[in-house]
């Protein structure tokens, strides 16, 4: 496998074997039902916002996996009813998701914050909300489907504008990211390059893949060229699927040893085999010349 971080994605080539991207495949597949088993011991425990929050993006990101499968025909979860088609497209869109989905967790799950951090990242992420809720009543209401809730809730979001300019942790947040968030643009209050370093991760193992992966989100002729080393001979069109599937095997790795992390009580799910199997794929994350098995 690639020892390189580099831009280019050529250079996140195959140098394994068919058998071997299989095998890549029911372990990613063996992080599913990992994933499944622990999000289940964990419903409806009582927790804090942010840690409650992270649990639903931990799912979400289980949910995004699942759709990752169905597009990779070496898969048992492979959408094969009907109609068989190799669509690398849809893979790589729902790769983006996974990626950006354990991003969302990474945040949401940050262990040591102060009190006041975590109030404030609530708030953030709240104020962000009822944005987005304001967004979207007011695009209905120009096909006339009124909100009878959207005056006051125009009003909520006005007295938390009032509130959040008072926060001194806003302030303290660097000019661009500060007033995005002043505005309700954003739900973060740190970069996305500043969560990837405090998890210890190569930047660039999630730049790379998510700026290869959006070609696909939004149509281009780098895409198109893509597709078409492709076609309806898994056996020959697998290695395209190898950058995305590498990247979600990895990230998917953290995103477990996170949720054990700020749930502890779910530990004694893991079995040793998937705490080394978690390990292998996470050292890549940060390790350029690591090479998982």
């Amino acid at each position: 496998m690639s020892n390189s971080s580099s831009a280019s994605p050529s250079e996140i080539s195959p140098p394994l074997s068919f058998k071997e991207f299989e095998d890549l495949i029911r372990n990613i597949e063996r992080f599913y039902a990992l994933g499944d088993r622990l999000s289940r011991a964990a419903a409806k425990q009582p927790c804090e916002f942010l840690i409650q929050e992270a649990s639903m993006a931990f799912a979400k990101a289980m949910m995004s996996l699942l759709g990752f499968l169905r597009f990779i025909p070496s898969s048992e979860f492979f959408a094969k009813e009907k109609v068989v088609i190799v669509d690398l497209s849809s893979a790589s869109v729902m790769a983006r998701q996974v990626l950006e989905d354990v991003l969302s967790f990474l945040y949401l799950s940050e262990p040591n914050l102060s009190k006041e951090q975590k109030e404030f990242r609530e708030f953030v992420w709240r104020y962000h909300g009822l944005g987005e809720s304001i967004e979207s009543a007011e695009l209905l209401e120009t096909a006339k489907w009124s909100n009878p809730d959207l005056p006051a809730t125009r009003e909520l979001r006005a007295k938390m504008r009032a509130q959040l300019v008072q926060n001194p942790l806003l302030a303290a947040i660097e000019k661009n990211l500060r007033g995005r968030i002043r505005e309700g643009d954003k739900n973060w209050v740190l970069y996305e390059n500043e969560i990837l370093e405090r998890r210890g991760i190569i930047t660039s193992r999630y730049d790379l893949p998510r700026k290869v992966l959006s070609n696909f989100v939004h149509f281009s002729t780098f895409s198109h060229h893509l597709i078409l080393e492709t076609n309806s001979d898994w056996q020959k069109s697998w290695p395209e699927f190898f950058m995305p599937t590498l990247s979600v095997a990895a990230f998917i790795a953290e995103a477990l040893k996170g949720f054990v992390e700020i749930l502890p009580q779910t530990a004694s799910i893991v079995t040793e085999k998937e705490q080394r199997l978690i390990e292998n794929y996470r050292r890549w994350l940060r390790d350029e010349r690591a090479q998982p098995k």
